[in-house]
């Protein structure tokens, strides 16, 4: 995409800046010439160790397993002149996305969402899907941040009130601001609200082709941080910042269409929920278990799981009813679709629209019976055909390294490479002792 790359140059630049993302979601990047990005899907040299690092670039031991990269060498990257955008917070450079290729390809995030969008176009679908993110601002800078305990941290606004048009007005200048900031950088909103929580705003993502749903989620959630960043604040997507405060959802909004036609979309039947939606939906909830961890990829994760604030505790379904984990949304044929609300803000977005999209397609392979809709709050069920999901990071590993259909859908080497890495994960968090442990136990053990 030439085209792309002339507006940097004519203000002087010659360089681009390339990301790439990690198993954390998080992009990855470095500076290049733009004459070496210029032909169409160009392949440049990139350090693997991106591919065997941690979220604090703690390299995973070798111990864990030898799927991940252990002698750190290069690796072919291919540059995406598609996805090229202008940085809002920098107008002379352009970034592009990128994938990695040839050997590591088969580990690659964004590489694994495309084979799962291969086998649904194999069937004869294609997917088109919409994020949305809650994240939360405090008014700290990078400074700040790391000097003060974490409950005198300062959110943009203090205690809950969601939807509030009151602070949206208040914040007019700051919400402006985001609007455009996602607008020049080409990702396009649908809605920007504050949501539940001191300092919570929630934006949904415009709908559009699953993988470059994906790719907009893992750019808005890099450029966002560094916007706030530029004004002196810092945001966070971590899926809970506190046990007193509501947790960060990721919810993906999924539809699928057929020669043109929405499939989950059948005007004759009950609540317009198609043969092909309801085997779709059975297969999500039937490999949500094991599949959960590409949703919920940290420690953290699970502490968002929980009763009382609108998020999964079991394989839930219901029309319209957000206590479950997928939620029909009924419509016409242009708006029939469904939510996946098992994922959190913390997610990965190519490997969690993998989960919700592979196990989906399951479903369909396997004429998933879809089990009578939850009606009422899904985390009072006590009915025991609904298992719990995993209650935490170790489990919810152990499920998908030793699941065929994880093997099947993803590739046996992703399947091994990501258990690793979420092993590692969990093994690094448990030997930490925590201000709660501390205040817990100190005085009176």
């Amino acid at each position: 995409m030439a085209s792309e790359i002339r507006p940097a140059r004519a203000n002087g630049s010659r360089k681009a800046l390339i990301g790439v993302c990690d198993f954390d979601g998080i992009l990855r990047g470095k500076h290049v010439l733009s004459e070496d990005v210029s032909a169409e899907d160009a392949i440049i040299k990139f350090s693997e160790a991106v591919l065997a690092w941690d979220c604090s670039d703690r390299v995973i031991p070798a111990h864990f397993g030898q799927e991940l990269p252990s002698v750190f060498g290069d690796a072919d990257l291919r540059v995406l002149s598609a996805t090229a955008r202008p940085v809002p917070t920098s107008h002379d450079r352009y970034l592009y996305l990128a994938e990695f290729a040839g050997a590591h390809e088969s580990i690659c995030p964004r590489g694994v969402l495309r084979k799962v969008l291969r086998r649904a176009a194999d069937h004869g679908y294609s997917c088109t899907a919409g994020f949305e993110f809650e994240f939360m601002l405090f008014n700290e800078s990078t400074e700040t941040i790391h000097k003060k305990p974490y409950d005198q941290w300062v959110p943009l606004t203090r205690g809950p009130f969601g939807y509030s048009v009151a602070r949206t007005l208040a914040s007019n200048e700051l919400f402006e601001a985001l609007l455009a900031f996602c607008d020049n950088a080409r990702l396009p909103l649908a809605g920007l609200h504050f949501e539940t929580g001191p300092g919570v705003i929630e934006a949904s993502l415009r709908h559009c082709d699953a993988l470059e749903a994906a790719d907009r989620a893992v750019l808005f959630k890099s450029m966002v941080k560094s916007w706030a960043q530029t004004r002196g604040m810092m945001v966070t997507f971590m899926a809970k910042v506190s046990e007193n405060w509501p947790g960060q959802s990721g919810h993906i909004h999924i539809s699928m269409s057929s020669n043109g036609q929405n499939a989950f979309y059948d005007s004759e039947a009950s609540r317009n929920i198609s043969g092909i939606m309801n085997q779709f939906v059975g297969g999500q909830l039937k490999y949500m278990n094991d599949f959960c961890v590409l949703a919920a990829p940290n420690v953290n994760s699970y502490k968002r799981l929980l009763p009382g604030y609108w998020a999964p505790t079991c394989p839930s379904w219901g029309v319209d009813n957000r206590s479950c984990a997928v939620r029909v949304i009924p419509g016409n044929k242009s708006a029939h679709r469904l939510e996946y609300r098992l994922s959190g803000a913390d997610v990965n977005p190519y490997l969690a629209l993998a989960c919700a999209i592979g196990s989906g397609i399951l479903g369909i392979e396997e004429k998933a019976v879809l089990a009578t809709p939850v009606v009422g709050d899904a985390s009072d069920e006590r009915d025991p055909a609904f298992e719990r999901l995993p209650q935490n990071l170790a489990e919810a590993t152990f499920r998908f390294a030793q699941s065929p259909k994880a093997s099947d859908v993803f590739g046996g080497r992703f399947v091994k490479a990501f258990s690793r890495s979420r092993r590692w994960e969990w093994e690094a968090v448990q030997h930490r002792v925590s201000d709660c442990e501390r205040e817990r136990y100190f005085e009176a053990i």
